[in-house]
């Protein structure tokens, strides 16, 4: 497990855990491999300035199996997070930590999704208990790490290709998720 921590404490007593690829930024088929590949939503980036504005601090937590593929050098990584970091910064919004599978599938790590020990690494380090915060992501399998660390999934439904967990909520944009969940306490 890869981890970046803005801080040695969090700032913020509240957080959402988001997915990057297919949430914060276009994913690829054939991943994203470098920062020019980096294609953000608008809305994402406005919904994060939004959270920012708000005292809700934001967690990435990405399954990055290009790394281990070799299709993507560590140097392009980093410069990858550091761009999303100044991009996102930019806009109003913040990201107070990252944590990165770098396996493969084949490799059986504990720390890809869906297993949960990113979900709960992020919660230790954030100070906050799974069950009290919410993991947003595009995929199943985001949403079968959420299940199983015990938070609550939000499904951010970029394409209507995949419908199969239908339980989790599920909106069009990361903008509508947060606007959705944090209405009420903006």
């Amino acid at each position: 497990m890869l981890v970046w921590l803005g801080s040695a404490k969090p700032r913020h007593r509240r957080f959402l855990l988001l997915d990057r690829d297919g949430v914060v930024n276009v994913n690829r088929p054939d991943y994203v491999k470098s920062l020019a590949e980096v294609c953000f939503y608008p809305e994402a980036l406005e919904a994060l300035g939004l959270l920012e504005r708000n005292g809700i601090g934001v967690i990435l937590i990405s399954n990055q199996s290009g790394i281990n593929r070799g299709l993507i050098a560590w140097d392009d990584f980093w410069e990858m997070h550091e761009g999303v970091l100044g991009r996102v910064e930019e806009s109003g919004g913040a990201i107070q930590a990252a944590f990165y599978c770098p396996h493969r599938p084949d490799e059986r790590c504990e720390c890809r999704k869906p297993a949960p020990a990113m979900i709960f690494a992020s919660c230790r380090f954030a100070g906050i208990d799974p069950a009290q915060t919410f993991f947003a992501g595009d995929s199943a399998s985001d949403m079968e790490a959420a299940g199983n660390a015990g938070c609550r999934g939000v499904r951010i439904l970029r394409t209507q290709t995949d419908l199969s967990m239908p339980e989790a909520p599920g909106y069009k944009t990361l903008l509508d998720a947060v606007v959705s969940i944090y209405g009420n306490s903006f």
